[in-house]
């Protein structure tokens, strides 16, 4: 009986080895602000945001990921980044204003950092939550454009987008204006994508070329139009996924129709996934800050924590998941505590995250073919209790054949063949059950023992 036991506890143990989980880079260092967006440049990845100091270096907003590890780079800016985009050979950088003053657009290139063009001012300038901040840059048929939260460029009224000839800023149209009924009365494009030789952009704005679009509005080089109703909250990302329009942000409707902070265009409106993110407390701020593919997986980074599905079931998540082959992965309950907002492919292959929340920042890897913690769509599992005190109820019409019982550090509690109704003699915490079906993870819910 013993060497049963010790028998199932190596199977368990091999799991483990296999790990799926996001290890973190820097845990006992400082990172001292969120870490948001990360770009290859010269064949060197790099990272900004809110911090200063990384993994306890002292970086200009700026740092480099070089030998597994971050370092300090050569590139400083001032205050913190928002995006980075190679574009033609050079880095472009969009950053946040501190002081209520200018801002402008920079590029590096062979080592020397310029800015480009006027700057951008915001009139109404007021303090932290409104100053004139730029969001994002990319290329545009053979222009550069910057959107951010600012109406002058220069002595010239632009409002929040800007084309760059080569020469001097310009609008497009009338711009971009106003903000979304019942939110913030702060004008601010946060994204763009350029598809299909149109260009969009995504935020919280109220008008673009005053027509109303909430949120979402597309550029074709001459004129804006806007994509069905809009939402009724700011959207900050977008991306295609399997030849989908997708968008994420903190909204939660659009013309009525219920959406949980994730939607995709249908031709003439905007429709829900299979699933979407709830906000399990009443203190919790859901939204979805970051969809991007790499190698068709679909990646989804933001302030994340718990998953619906169309059945109204759910899924304990933290700040990011994927989508590959209709199946979710959760990495193991993801990052608890952390916003996640920076995902990026390494040059060895790996997935690297970057986030955080009030002031302390975060950054993790985790290999790339690690998407075998999956948790098919098309069935559900319900567990009850849960919170739970002594065991939990397992309902599910999977065929499941074994479990597993993880702490937060990936270490086996428990483990054994699937039992409906599962004894749990553990301390109060957080916990992790791993179903397992024909040698792979089916799913993995988060279980809190009161």
């Amino acid at each position: 009986m013993k060497r049963i036991n010790l028998l199932l506890i190596c199977l368990c143990l091999t799991h483990l080895v296999n790990g799926q989980s996001f290890q973190e880079i820097c845990e006992s260092s400082t990172t001292n602000g969120t870490v948001v967006d990360c770009e290859h440049y010269n064949d060197t990845l790099y990272s900004t945001g809110f911090f200063n100091v990384i993994c306890g270096e002292s970086v200009g907003y700026i740092a480099k990921w070089e030998d597994n590890e971050w370092r300090p780079s050569s590139i400083n800016i001032s205050d913190p980044g928002h995006s980075l985009s190679t574009i033609d050979g050079k880095l472009y950088i969009a950053k946040y204003e501190e002081s209520i003053d200018s801002n402008w657009v920079y590029v590096y290139e062979n080592s020397m950092l310029n800015k480009v063009g006027k700057g951008v001012y915001l009139t109404t300038a007021s303090g932290f939550s409104q100053l004139p901040n730029i969001y994002d840059i990319v290329e545009y048929g053979d222009k550069i454009i910057a959107c951010g939260e600012f109406d002058k460029v220069g002595d010239e009224s632009i409002k929040g987008i800007m084309q760059w000839d080569g020469s001097n800023w310009s609008p497009l149209g009338l711009g971009l204006s106003g903000n979304i009924q019942g939110t913030a009365p702060v004008m601010f494009p946060h994204q763009m994508m350029v598809h299909n030789s149109e260009l969009y952009v995504v935020g919280n704005f109220k008008t673009a070329g005053g027509i109303e679009v909430n949120g979402i509005a597309k550029w074709d080089g001459t004129e804006w139009t806007n994509m069905g109703f809009g939402f009724n909250n700011t959207v900050y990302s977008i991306a295609v996924y399997n030849n989908e329009i997708i968008v994420g942000g903190s909204f939660t409707e659009s013309d009525g129709v219920t959406l949980n902070r994730i939607a995709k265009w249908d031709g003439s409106n905007w429709v829900p996934l299979d699933f979407g993110f709830t906000q399990p407390g009443s203190n919790d701020f859901i939204f979805v800050h970051t969809l991007k593919v790499i190698d068709d997986i679909f990646f989804i980074g933001g302030g994340l924590k718990e998953i619906k599905y169309s059945d109204n079931s759910t899924e304990n998540c933290n700040g990011i998941i994927s989508l590959s082959n209709n199946e979710i992965n959760t990495f193991i309950g993801g990052v608890p505590g952390n916003d996640i907002e920076a995902i990026c492919k390494t040059e060895t292959g790996q997935i690297l995250i970057g986030g955080g929340v009030f002031g302390s920042g975060y950054s993790g890897v985790t290999n790339i073919n690690t998407n075998t913690i999956e948790s098919d769509l098309s069935h559900r599992v319900l567990i009850a209790p849960n919170p739970f005190n002594e065991s939990i109820t397992i309902d599910t019409k999977s065929t499941i054949e074994k479990y597993e019982i993880t702490n937060e550090f990936g270490q086996v509690l428990k483990c054994g063949e699937f039992e409906n109704i599962i004894q749990l003699n553990l301390p109060p915490g957080i916990y992790f059950l791993n179903l397992k079906s024909k040698n792979k993870i089916h799913s993995v819910h988060k279980l809190v023992k009161m």
